[in-house]
């Protein structure tokens, strides 16, 4: 008994240390389609082939990013929503064990657009921060890339403080705190980057998208609509607003705005079918929600809620039967 005790913490012992052995950081970084680093921080997901990966991710200001513990023998796919501005959707996969670090230059936009008006500039587009504060931001910004967020936050902190107009620093640091699921913290940082700049449109964004995390849904619809105002493109945006929506019991409203998300570019398809289901759950039109759902899980076998979905697409075919 004791030698097959031993066996098995030994077999367990070895399944931890293949799965430690199996996993790999990823560095890397995402250029304009004319070769430059944005000077703004991007948006993007990351997903998993065998669904059991689907995170909303950012970059900083430069482009950088580091995705921390990835299987390295699985290949992933790294999506970014078109700005509508300066590039358009991209899509880039790659398995780790092959890419230690990975370059992802973005499309280009389809077609032109018109330069945007002023009244929708952001004023941090072009503001140059002051020396003290661009120094402290760049030694965060290192922190950052080599993986240390508790040194990065004191740094962007001592920006923000050395400059409360620079917008950027704010944005940063609320996508650290975003990224450590620090949600109220977030919001506070976020919420004083649009007081300087309410025409940031990545502020405005990750405030809402924060407030959504918090579940504070009719406080996150006025961020998301404002977004939209400014990038009326921005699918991303359109389906965090279909959420808010949704969850506030708006449903009519909630329908467009999942519709236009999802025949939009970027948004997160899985998510969109997800809340479609849940609309049509609450509207009862059980045939259509258990389609989408359906479309959800085929896309995320493995997702967290699975065995909610799976129960609630359970509870409504029981429910049409019944009505036949």
């Amino acid at each position: 008994m004791l030698k097959k005790k031993w066996m098995l913490a030994l077999a367990l012992g070895l399944v931890f240390a293949g799965t430690a052995a199996a996993q790999q950081d990823v560095r890397g970084q995402m250029f304009l389609p004319d070769g430059s680093p944005p000077n703004e921080p991007i948006r993007f997901s990351l997903t998993r082939d065998d669904g059991m990966v689907n995170d909303i991710r950012f970059t900083d200001s430069n482009g950088r990013f580091i995705l921390e513990r990835l299987n390295a023998r699985v290949s992933y796919t790294i999506t970014v929503d078109g700005d509508g501005r300066n590039y358009g959707s991209t899509t880039y996969s790659f398995v780790p064990a092959y890419s230690f670090a990975v370059r992802v230059t973005l499309s280009p936009l389809l077609v032109s657009r018109k330069p945007a008006a002023p009244s929708t500039v952001s004023v941090a587009s072009s503001y140059k921060p002051l020396p003290d504060a661009q120094s402290a931001y760049d030694k965060a910004m290192k922190e950052v890339k080599n993986s240390r967020p508790g040194a990065a936050e004191p740094l962007f902190r001592q920006a923000i403080n050395a400059d409360r107009k620079f917008v950027a620093a704010y944005n940063d640091l609320g996508v650290l705190l975003m990224q450590q699921r620090k949600y109220a913290d977030a919001e506070t940082v976020l919420d004083e980057a649009v007081q300087v700049d309410p025409k940031s449109v990545h502020a405005l964004l990750n405030l809402g998208i924060t407030r959504n995390h918090l579940q504070k849904y009719g406080e996150a619809i006025p961020a998301l609509r404002e977004v939209l105002r400014l990038e009326p493109g921005l699918g991303v945006a359109r389906l965090h607003l279909g959420i808010a929506l949704v969850e506030t019991d708006q449903l009519k409203d909630a329908d467009q705005e999942l519709l236009r998300a999802s025949k939009s570019t970027g948004a997160d398809e899985a998510t969109t079918q997800l809340y479609i289901g849940k609309l049509c759950a609450r509207t009862g039109d059980f045939e259509k929600s258990i389609t989408s759902l359906n479309a959800y899980l085929l896309k995320v076998p493995n997702a967290p809620n699975a065995p909610q979905v799976h129960a609630l697409i359970d509870r409504m075919q029981k429910e049409l039967a019944a009505r036949k």
